[in-house]
């Protein structure tokens, strides 16, 4: 009788554990933002309900502009980019040498004068521009203006200014280096601005340029 009634609980037992385990499994879903690069995101969310809230940042998308914001979301039309040539307008001397290691520029039929003051740009060795000469200077500044405005497009490369004391007469005689001011215009981008101070060995000139986008 006892071993009837132990096989009767045990039956009963087992019965009673597979139907607990035959329950089904109930899941909860928890609505939410389930972007984690929102302002909102929540990490428990099973169910993305659509509210993920993000943060604007306006600025330029464009890696190649020279303000290039990399954390902008919206681009806002600000891109700036680097100009493509500078436009030479005027070359101002503001002071140079006015001897020619202590001695006067020019002899003439009526004794020492002043020199007769021309420009050359070069780049590479090569001239590119030039001017005829101002004759007799003996005051500053002195401002050329012919054979420009020239457009430099290579802005990497390293340009020469040099002025000379024209001393040839109908041809003959040669000229005579008063003084040059290198620049590389490359390295006056970030300066922005209208004008180029450069000043080398005595020689102060400053350029009217103008930036080409």
């Amino acid at each position: 009788m006892k071993r009837i009634l132990f096989v009767l609980t045990l039956t009963t037992l087992i019965f009673a554990c597979k139907k607990e385990d035959d329950k089904p499994t109930i899941t909860t879903n928890i609505e939410g933002c389930t972007d984690s690069s929102a302002t909102n995101f929540l990490s428990t969310a099973t169910v993305d309900d659509g509210s993920c809230v993000y943060t604007v940042v306006e600025g330029c998308m464009d890696s190649t502009a020279t303000n290039y914001n990399s954390e902008a979301t919206v681009d806002d039309g600000s891109c700036e980019y680097p100009p493509s040539g500078l436009k030479l307008s005027s070359i101002t001397i503001n002071s140079m040498p006015m001897t020619n290691n202590g001695s006067n520029w020019d002899v003439g039929a009526f004794g020492l004068e002043y020199p007769d003051v021309f420009y050359v740009l070069k780049q590479g060795g090569g001239d590119i521009v030039s001017s005829s000469s101002q004759d007799n200077i003996a005051t500053f500044p002195i401002l050329f203006t012919e054979n420009l405005p020239y457009t430099i497009n290579a802005l990497s490369q390293e340009y020469t200014i040099e002025l000379y004391d024209n001393d040839q007469i109908g041809g003959i005689g040669e000229n005579e280096l008063i003084g040059s001011c290198s620049f590389t215009p490359n390295e006056y981008i970030i300066d922005g601005g209208d004008e180029i101070n450069i000043i080398n060995s005595g020689v102060d000139m400053t350029l009217d340029i103008q930036w080409v986008q």
